[in-house]
């Protein structure tokens, strides 16, 4: 295990480690990229992906293989008392088209992967929970996966990997060109305990946790990335409101003129009335926002 792995260390931002795959996996990986082009439904959407459970016998047989390479140990970061566990059930592969002109469009469900954020809310104690990006596809000179906090800047192509902090590394995905350029990603992810200091049944659980979280979110997500039902639109901008740091400040903005009409008008005292009121008045305010975005699709097709 190479205790030099990890080249970007932070305590608040993680470990990032960056490189190319070994050369005993690259064949598989141009394989896994073959084949799953060929199953892309639609290449001009933004966004498709395959958790590891639903690939074909012979995908899944060839990621596999990637997934319990000893490369992977590397993870540990030199500890000799680490306990690695694939988190296989989070796998998936991923195909992104990102739009032209991202700061121009709406891009609803596909906003947390353009806007700066962290991929989760999690931070066990004694626990590291990372992302592994691998490249299956090459001629990107386009798009950038950033990592803000650290001022690493890097275009994945065949054959890169990238490994992040799943919880704690602030990144985000740039466009440079105004040009269409499509990707391929197998996506794996592994929870280490790198002191050895949990039990495999507590690091289960843990890995519990980070599955509920990724399914639920990763449906939201799906849902609303090219919204076209008014389902579909809530969920979009459920994700375009919540990563969005100006939403917040107009959400406090009505949140401050609803408390004024209800304490100043309507004279209402009750702290819990004023609360359910406040939250009630808030979500017809989304759900009217909704309705626009949606019946603006239906009558001239712009999202």
């Amino acid at each position: 295990m190479d205790g030099n792995f990890f080249i970007y260390k932070d305590n608040v931002e993680g470990k990032v480690s960056i490189g190319k795959i070994p050369d005993d996996l690259k064949l598989d990986l141009s394989d896994i990229s073959c084949l799953y082009y060929k199953q892309i439904p639609d290449k001009k959407k933004s966004t498709y992906h395959t958790w590891y459970s639903n690939m074909n016998c012979k995908i899944k047989k060839k990621v596999r293989k990637i997934q319990d390479n000893p490369f992977w140990d590397n993870l540990c970061d030199g500890s000799a008392n680490c306990f690695k566990l694939s988190a296989r059930e989070m796998d998936e592969l991923y195909y992104s088209n990102p739009p032209n002109n991202l700061k121009k469009i709406n891009l609803y469900g596909a906003y947390g992967n353009y806007g700066i954020h962290r991929d989760c809310i999690f931070n066990f104690k004694g626990i590291k929970f990372y992302r592994v990006l691998i490249g299956l596809t090459d001629n990107n000179d386009n798009v950038i996966t950033n990592f803000t906090k650290f001022n690493i800047n890097h275009k994945i192509n065949k054959y890169d990997y990238i490994v992040f902090d799943f919880d704690r590394t602030e990144h985000q995905v740039l466009k440079e060109k105004d040009k269409e350029t499509p990707r391929i990603l197998l996506k794996l992810h592994y929870i280490v305990s790198e002191n050895g200091e949990h039990s495999k049944e507590y690091v289960e659980l843990v890995k519990q946790a980070y599955l509920t979280y990724e399914f639920i979110t990763r449906y939201i997500m799906d849902t609303g990335t090219d919204p076209e039902t008014f389902y579909e639109f809530f969920w979009g901008l459920v994700c375009q409101g919540y990563m969005k740091t100006e939403n917040l400040y107009y959400t406090l903005v009505y949140s401050i003129i609803i408390i004024f009409y209800l304490v100043k008008v309507l004279k209402i005292t009750n702290l819990f009335k004023i609360t359910w009121m406040l939250l009630l008045s808030l979500f017809i305010i989304f759900i009217l926002h909704v309705v626009f975005y949606w019946s603006r699709f239906k009558i001239t097709g712009i999202k």
